[in-house]
């Protein structure tokens, strides 16, 4: 296939990946009870209440990042030049989808326990009714942002189409 410039392609030739993220631990319930456990302040300079339960709780966190990630049942988000993907296991089988003219608002929902993960819930909207969810994205802003992006780009170049095949 020849490209102009490396890496691009045309949306009508087959769908480009632009970002993938994996979900972060607070996308559980688990990982949310123990980001509540590891934000409690209290005690001495580094030696707060939530740094000590950080340490407890490695047995388990351990476990439940690497339950995230694991070619198996890892889940991972792709945005495309066409969709929110939700994948999982190493062939990125599909589980869910959502075209990027399916939405027209993004809402950052954070959940009580996401804050020390420094993640949130992206819920999708289309005309104010929740259509799509994605719980426990980590850095949510960039992650929507980069939905957003694709979701304009996507529908400019589907009305360009559209106008050229209605003047054709």
């Amino acid at each position: 296939m020849k490209q102009a410039i490396a890496g691009l392609t045309l949306s009508s030739e087959h769908e480009s990946t632009a970002l993938i993220v994996w979900p972060s631990v607070s996308a559980t319930s688990i990982g949310q009870f123990l980001g509540r456990l590891y934000e409690m302040k209290g005690g001495v300079s580094f030696l707060s209440v939530g740094n000590l339960f950080v340490l407890l709780s490695i047995p388990i966190a351990i476990p439940l990042y690497l339950w995230n990630v694991l070619p198996v049942v890892g889940t991972r988000y792709r945005v495309t030049n066409r969709h929110v993907n939700v994948e999982r296991g190493v062939q990125g089988v599909m589980e869910s989808q959502i075209a990027l003219d399916a939405f027209d608002q993004i809402e950052i929902r954070q959940q009580p326990g996401q804050t020390w993960f420094r993640s949130a819930d992206l819920v999708f909207y289309h005309r104010e009714q929740e259509v799509f969810s994605l719980p426990g994205v980590p850095y949510p802003e960039g992650f929507r942002t980069a939905c957003q992006r694709a979701s304009m780009t996507y529908r400019g170049f589907k009305e360009i189409h559209q106008r050229q095949a209605s003047d054709a």
